[in-house]
C-alpha cells in the first residue's frame, strides 16, 4: 500500500493542552493544521442546551462531524469542544468572542458548540474533526 497524501500531511497530530480553566478555549498549530479547543463551564452547556440564537442548522444535518458528536453540544463529552479553527463562510481563522465565535475575514458567527448564527450569508456548522482525548483530557489526538 502506498500513502499517497502529501508529506505535510500526518496521519494523525497529537497536542498538549494542559490545564484549561473554565470557558477558557485555545487554538493549538501544527503543521498546516489549526485545532480549536474549549473547556465549557456548566453555564455555558446549559445556555447552549437553550439554544436562545437563531440557528442555520440547529440540527447539524449539513455540517461534518463525527456520529459521536451529532448531538445539541457537536461534542463527544460536554464539557469540551473541538473543531477546526477555520470559519466555514470563507475559510478564515477564528477569533473568539465573549458570546462565541467569529471568521476573522467575514461576518460567519458560531455559538460555543460551533453552530452557525443566522446572518446575512448562508454557511455550515464548524467542521468536527475526528479526535480523542487523553491523559484526563490533557492530550488531543487529531485523525485528519
Amino acid at each position: 500500500m502506498i500513502d499517497l497524501r502529501p508529506s505535510t500531511i500526518q496521519s494523525s497530530y497529537r497536542f498538549k493542552i494542559g490545564a484549561l480553566a473554565a470557558d477558557e478555549v485555545r487554538i493549538l498549530r501544527q503543521d498546516n493544521l489549526s485545532i480549536l479547543v474549549m473547556r465549557r463551564s456548566a453555564a455555558t452547556v446549559a445556555a447552549l442546551m437553550q439554544a436562545a440564537a437563531p440557528l442555520q442548522d440547529p440540527d447539524s444535518r449539513y455540517s461534518h462531524q463525527p456520529d459521536d458528536a451529532d448531538n445539541p453540544l457537536r461534542s463527544r463529552h460536554p464539557e469540551y469542544f473541538v473543531s477546526y479553527a477555520v470559519g466555514t463562510d470563507l475559510g478564515c481563522a477564528l477569533t473568539v468572542l465573549e458570546s462565541g465565535l467569529s471568521e476573522g475575514c467575514g461576518s460567519a458567527r458560531y455559538d460555543f458548540a460551533g453552530r452557525a448564527l443566522e446572518g446575512a450569508n448562508k454557511f455550515q456548522n464548524l467542521s468536527i474533526p475526528d479526535y480523542n482525548f487523553g491523559d484526563n483530557f490533557s492530550t488531543l489526538t487529531i485523525n485528519p
